[in-house]
């Protein structure tokens, strides 16, 4: 599995996981992986890919670069056919280790669970040169603070709203439209959240 030797241990590198849901289904939602050791390291704080996770001790993680996607799967709009689209690789994995803590962070005392995870299969699905890109990083940002939105206090919540208005103006100068889109459909998922 020579490709993991491109990545730096202990980076977080933004990842989109795929679990089966218990009819069958998949749930596809982002989250943060480190890579220690050829393992595949999250911190999954609870919800249906945990649950999925501990019914099955299956995963695919899936790297790709279009925010659009990742903005579709933690609200739930994602179209399967798109996802496979833009992904770059796709990786299968085994678990091997769950831990399960209470941390104390931004949001509060939360319980989390430490997933190790092993590579079993890569498909490579298609070769581009990652680009970083401001509006990118910024939309990334809102994702992770928008998927703890429901572990908030009112003081939280007042200052993720305040990032989101101060990312829209980043996003606008220096994003394209799949940009806009992921900060619009952002914008109404916490609409209807309030």
């Amino acid at each position: 599995m020579a490709i993991l030797d491109n990545f730096e241990e202990d980076m977080t590198y933004e990842v989109l996981v795929s679990t089966k849901n218990e009819d069958g289904s998949l749930n596809v939602k982002p989250f943060g992986l480190k890579i220690r050791d050829n393992d595949f390291i999250f911190k999954i704080f609870p919800n249906k890919t945990l649950l999925n996770i501990k019914n099955s001790d299956e995963l695919t993680v899936y790297f790709l670069q279009d925010v659009l996607i990742f903005t579709k799967a933690l609200t739930s709009n994602l179209d399967y056919d798109d996802l496979l689209d833009e992904i770059n690789y796709e990786i299968s994995c085994k678990i091997s280790n769950m831990d399960t803590t209470i941390i104390d962070d931004g949001y509060g005392k939360n319980v989390a669970t430490t997933i190790i995870a092993k590579p079993t299969k890569i498909i490579e699905h298609k070769k581009t040169l990652p680009i970083i890109n401001r509006a990118s990083n910024q939309i990334m940002e809102l994702l992770i603070d928008f998927s703890r939105y429901e572990f908030m206090d009112v003081d939280a919540r007042n200052n993720f709203i305040q990032k989101l208005n101060y990312s829209e103006k980043i996003i606008i100068k220096t994003g394209n439209k799949k940009h806009l889109d992921s900060l619009n459909l952002l914008k109404k998922e916490l609409k209807q959240k309030e």
